[in-house]
């Protein structure tokens, strides 16, 4: 069973290693879209930080502390 076991792993490094995980990633048309999701997704994390910069944890509704 462990030499099984060792014969696949055997094959799955000679797979990784091969040039065709080594190419790396292809260039698509549709960077621009992939552009304007990554500037979406930078404002969105800008919002949030900014939120939480404004509103610090711990800071909610002091009248629901037991000795508050």
């Amino acid at each position: 069973m462990m030499n099984k076991w060792q014969e696949r792993n055997v094959k799955l490094m000679e797979e990784a290693n091969s040039s065709r995980y080594k190419d790396g990633p292809k260039s698509r048309p549709d960077e621009d879209e992939e552009e304007e999701d990554d500037h979406a997704a930078q404002d969105k994390a800008r919002a949030w930080d900014d939120w939480k910069d404004d509103n610090p944890r711990g800071a909610g509704n002091k009248k629901l502390t037991p000795c508050g």
